[in-house]
């Protein structure tokens, strides 16, 4: 049998699912295939952990399922140096022949004997780790571990192969860990021993609902908890903390209880945050790990953290195939990020936001197809993975509407519970539910990569009676094969409050439209709430630090007068940039340049740096102004030496492409802001005080005017122009 490289996948907000590899013989393959709860390998663990020595000595009782022929051979993998032995009688075990040379797994082989499926393993050995470097994406800093026992904590998973791995697809486990009496255990599932004996805690837990791998954290914690409708909030922290443990209990219960009522009960017996010893933002099943500083961001509990409790319906609770494309992360971030800022009347700023990273980022060489996507490593598969996904579900519930849509989503949900789903089950299950044909709604935005672009052309209206007929054409421009789209389109009116709204189906390279409307039509916007996936059109695009992160070649300028030790900061950030993107980036000094060239993204760095007078022009349309004390902006003065800026602008010469203004008094900065500014790319402006350089502004510039918002001649006769007419409201999916 040839071997197979299968992958182990744990949800992520901070940067997205992480991706580890096992030697795994058919695992990927029977992962695809339900399992019936009473059919799937189960283990039952004792294992004994020493931090001090890295050491985990453990047994497991191994149930193969019901339905496999027994008395056969099985391989399995374990971590290196385990030396895994079996004392149960008539069942051998050996290292397997022929197996491919691994730097962190053994493969072996179990023999039993006809009619048995239960056997016993024991073994014991270091499982030591360290933390990888931090990835050189300019937006995503990541940092993994294969698996880790140490005296600050331990961190095992599937891909850790601290337990035997065979290729029998989903398993069910009953864990008993010892540790030292100060320390605890987390692992999914619920807890069922918690004591201590003699010189050792002993934490067991128990999950017989399908798993797709078992993990193992164990650490000094305090623990804090609350019970909601059955299920249990817990809150494990590395430092007593009764203000934060209290927010989080009282988030956790909300957002289980709103994600229960939306899509149907919580599929575990608890949900626990855990503060973990690195930096992580890590969603498994039943629990989210996060690290120190993540747990104390002030946002983080009102927009990543229900994103974590969510993906227990999705990712964990229904699985992902992901050789076919992982659908999970589009739906739970629809369902959280997106449906947070709904809640909060900003959701189509959010999709624009949506549309805009994918404009930015994602040029045709980059792009690929839904049917690819497997976890976020950069802001292209960001934008893909996740930014795609959403907005094809955005798009499937306004064809169906609100309720048909949740109604889908919780028979999905039930259908598919503790199994694993592709997108075709997704379709599928929506037609079913709907009663509709969704395959031109759903096949192409999965299967196809690419987008596509929107253009209005011919509009014009003539008096008919007391009523106005209006009419164009929507075009798609891209010059690959067209969409399947139903484009929302607005029409203003004279002297009504209400703008006139339509939906224009779109199912080749262009469609025209006619409506009737009973006022005097004054404007015409054509997706105005960014409805649609698509690329935006660069009208559309408000200059933001996303241009910059995402363009194919960038110039930063250093500035030659700045003092010595400011100039060499600026150097250094520039450097760090350089080092993620050497074939985009150049790093040249600003006396090098007469005028700001229009063929790149440019940075400008400092207040002494020859270019900032252009780029203080620039920004005069926005209201800006660029003074000797500092910047006045958003109706308040950054200080020039308390505040470090950024600010993007449109390039002071016709045509070129955005430039972005950088500039602060203090060395010490610059290296901060190179770590933070790739996470505030959606903005047009920031401003940064204090010696943590915290946020205190920041903000999008308006859409000035787009091409897909155009003034309506009416017989031959053209108004001034005119704002947008108000727009129905929408409710949120759930309050």
């Amino acid at each position: 049998m040839t071997a197979e490289r299968a992958t182990s996948f744990r949800h992520g907000f901070l940067r997205g699912t992480k991706v580890k590899r096992l030697s795994l013989f058919l695992f990927a393959v029977a992962l695809v295939q339900p399992v019936a709860a009473e059919d799937h390998l189960s283990h039952a663990l004792t294992v004994m952990l020493d931090p001090a020595t890295h050491r985990i000595t453990a047994t497991d009782n191994i149930k193969l399922p019901r339905g496999l022929a027994h008395g056969k051979s099985y391989q399995f993998i374990l971590h290196k140096g385990l030396a895994p032995k079996t004392v149960t009688p008539n069942v051998t075990l050996a290292p397997a022949e022929g197996a491919p040379a691994d730097e962190i797994y053994e493969h072996f082989v179990v023999t039993l004997p006809p009619g048995a499926r239960e056997f016993q393993i024991s073994y014991s050995g270091e499982i030591n780790h360290p933390l990888s470097d931090e990835s050189s994406e300019m937006s995503r800093g990541m940092r993994e571990s294969v698996g880790i026992i140490d005296n600050e904590g331990v961190f095992l998973e599937g891909a850790s192969g601290w337990y035997p791995r065979f290729d029998e697809g989903l398993v069910a486990f009953t864990l008993e860990a010892h540790v030292p009496t100060a320390w605890d255990v987390i692992s999914q599932g619920a807890r069922t021993r918690h004591d201590v004996d003699g010189d050792a805690r002993v934490v067991g837990w128990e999950e017989m609902h399908p798993q797709d791998e078992i993990y193992l954290m164990a650490a000094p914690f305090s623990e804090y908890s609350k019970t909601s409708e059955g299920t249990q909030a817990m809150i494990m922290l590395r430092a007593p903390d009764d203000a934060l443990a209290q927010t989080y209990l009282d988030a956790t219960v909300k957002y289980v209880n709103m994600y229960s009522n939306l899509l149907g009960s919580y599929p575990y017996a608890k949900f626990a945050l855990v503060e973990n010893f690195w930096e992580t933002g890590f969603g498994m099943p039943s629990f989210t790990l996060l690290g120190s500083k993540v747990i104390r961001l002030p946002f983080i509990v009102y927009s990543s953290y229900p994103h974590e409790i969510l993906h227990n319906w999705w990712g964990n609770g229904v699985y992902v195939d992901y050789a076919t494309g992982n659908w999970s992360e589009g739906l739970t971030s629809y369902l959280a990020d997106h449906l947070f800022q709904e809640q909060r009347g900003d959701g189509a700023a959010h999709r624009r936001g949506v549309l805009q990273k994918y404009t930015d980022f994602v040029r045709s060489e980059r792009d690929f197809p839904l049917t690819e996507f497997r976890s976020r490593h950069s802001a292209v598969t960001e934008a893909v993975g996740y930014g795609k996904t959403l907005m094809l579900f955005h798009m499937l519930r306004l064809r169906l509407g609100d309720a048909a849509f949740v109604k889908a989503l919780r028979e999905f949900y039930a259908g598919y519970r503790f199994q694993v789903a592709t997108f075709d089950d997704v379709k599928n299950t929506f037609q079913k539910s709907s009663g509709l044909d969704l395959g031109a709604d759903f096949d192409p935005w999965v299967k196809r990569e690419g987008a596509p672009q929107l253009k209005v052309t011919h509009v014009r209206a003539r008096a008919d009676g007391a009523e106005f007929v209006v009419q164009g054409k929507i075009e798609q421009t891209q010059k690959d094969a067209p969409f399947a789209a139903h484009v929302p389109v607005a029409i203003s009116l004279e002297n009504t409050e209400m703008a006139f709204q339509a939906t224009v189906p779109l199912t080749g390279k262009s469609a025209d439209f006619e409506f009737r409307v009973t006022a005097r039509p004054l404007r015409l916007d054509v997706d105005p709430e960014f409805d649609v996936f698509r690329r935006l059109d660069p009208s559309e695009v408000p200059p933001a630090l996303s241009q910059l992160f995402g363009a194919e070649k960038v110039l930063i300028l250093v500035p030659a007068q700045a003092a010595p030790k400011l100039r060499d900061a600026y150097q250094a950030l520039a450097n760090t940039w350089k080092e993620a993107a050497p074939s985009q980036i150049e790093i040249r000094s600003d006396k090098d340049f007469k005028n700001l060239p229009k063929d790149r993204a440019v940075w400008v760095l400092g207040w002494e740096n020859r270019h900032r007078p252009a780029v203080a022009k620039a920004l005069e349309p926005f209201g800006v102004a660029v003074i000797n004390q500092g910047v006045r902006m958003s109706e308040r003065t950054l200080s020039k030496t308390d505040h470090p800026v950024v600010i993007s602008a449109p390039n002071p010469t016709p045509g070129g492409p955005t430039v972005a203004w950088l500039a602060t008094m203090r060395p010490d900065a610059l290296p901060v802001l190179a770590r933070k500014l790739p996470h505030y790319a959606r903005y047009s402006f920031l401003g940064f005080e204090g010696e943590e350089l915290k946020n205190i502004v920041k903000g999008q510039w308006p859409v000035i005017s787009s091409a897909l918002s155009v003034t309506v001649p009416v017989d031959g006769v053209v108004a001034p122009a005119t704002p947008a007419g108000k727009l129905a409201p929408r409710p949120a999916l759930i309050q």
